[in-house]
């Protein structure tokens, strides 16, 4: 299965093709998310179907605004009755997860409906983009029966293409074996593919594959090279208000990947991140706050943390809120919403599909402006 760039006279893969990746919009450029908000608000009143999807994300995540998922529905729903498939697949997530309100299936249903038939559309026709976002519904089971292979299958579509990132995608799912028996060295041919693309996630899992030697043998200065892409492209892109990006430069920062390790700097990250609505960064900052790493111990800041995260289908933070409970720390113990917050963590319905389909889709700075593909 061929996963795009250049090729010597043996197949291998020997330097970066055209990447599909492109800068975020001029307005998330700005890294003022205020001024974005209303750009994109004044557009979408004047019926702008891309603008009103963007104000539907700003209202979701709470980016210039004030948080209000109501509204973002609303938004969302203007975008989507104009056949912007992207806002169409969102509202279909948000309805179907309810997100703090009673789930409406039957509405999330028309929705996707809407989103994956013009998506379907567009990827039999041969759309990288489309056969990409194909795939990741497959994967989390957004609209459709979720199921691996089928994900695999729109995924290697996507990468023969050129998608950059379908095939970190690909090698994902190699390295974790699922839907395929795992093979490490299929993983790094994926991943080096995109890496060469200039794919941050792409370059970081090479990076970790080389310093662990799996797939390949272990290459320290390899290693190094490939962590040092990942973190530019993300320094980068988080100083400019690209959450996905922040959280992954605080993680690099905890674990010491590629940089000295400093808890103080990825507390940093992730609280920028999760003041933009990141789950994972809002776990991540909450779980520092909890152990007092990088920051002062504060158990009521760590409860507050994760219950956002908690509200959005992120399942770690479903638990360790349990975990606050149980214990009473930051909280007044409570046995029964202990148990409760446990039971959420241990259920794989609909919001941890929502949760689960914006970990592995792209953020707005991997997919090429326009593409309606990204942030979501």
């Amino acid at each position: 299965m061929g996963l795009g760039g250049k090729r010597d006279s043996g197949g291998n893969l020997t330097g970066p093709s055209p990447t599909v990746a492109g800068p975020v919009s001029p307005e998330l450029e700005s890294g003022d998310d205020a001024a974005a908000f209303t750009a994109w608000v004044t557009k979408a009143e004047a019926g702008d179907a891309s603008a009103q999807r963007r104000v539907g994300l700003c209202f979701r995540d709470g980016l210039g605004t004030v948080r209000d998922i109501q509204q973002a529905i609303y938004w969302y729903r203007c975008s989507a009755a104009q056949g912007e498939p992207a806002a169409a697949l969102e509202l279909g997530l948000i309805l179907e997860a309810g997100l703090g309100f009673p789930s409406d299936l039957g509405e999330a249903g028309k929705w996707y409906r809407v989103a994956l038939d013009r998506w379907r559309e567009r990827a039999e026709g041969g759309d990288a983009l489309a056969q990409l976002v194909f795939g990741l519904c497959h994967e989390a089971g957004a609209g459709v029966a979720a199921g691996y292979r089928e994900a695999l299958k729109w995924y290697g579509r996507s990468a023969e293409r050129g998608c950059a990132h379908a095939q970190w995608a690909m090698g994902r799912l190699y390295e974790d074996g699922l839907g395929v028996v795992r093979d490490y060295a299929e993983a790094v041919r994926c991943y080096r593919a995109g890496a060469f693309q200039g794919h941050a996630r792409a370059c970081f899992n090479l990076g970790l594959m080389a310093e662990l030697g799996l797939g390949m043998a272990r290459d320290a200065d390899g290693s190094l090279r490939w962590y040092g892409k990942a973190l530019e492209d993300w320094r980068r892109r988080a100083e400019h208000g690209d959450s996905t990006a922040q959280t992954a430069l605080a993680a690099m920062y905890e674990a010491g990947h590629g940089v000295v390790k400093d808890y103080a700097e990825a507390a940093r990250w992730y609280r920028r991140a999760a003041g933009l609505g990141n789950p994972l960064a809002q776990f991540e900052l909450g779980r520092l706050c909890m152990e007092g790493l990088g920051v002062e111990r504060n158990d009521a800041e760590a409860v507050d943390w994760f219950r956002l995260a908690a509200e959005r289908g992120h399942a770690d933070a479903q638990f360790h809120l349990g975990l606050m409970y149980e214990q009473g720390r930051g909280v007044t113990r409570n046995f029964e919403e202990a148990f409760r917050w446990y039971d959420q963590a241990a259920d794989e319905g609909p919001v941890r599909r929502w949760d689960a389909f914006h970990r592995i889709a792209p953020s707005a700075g991997e997919m090429p402006e326009g593409s309606g593909v990204g942030a979501w």
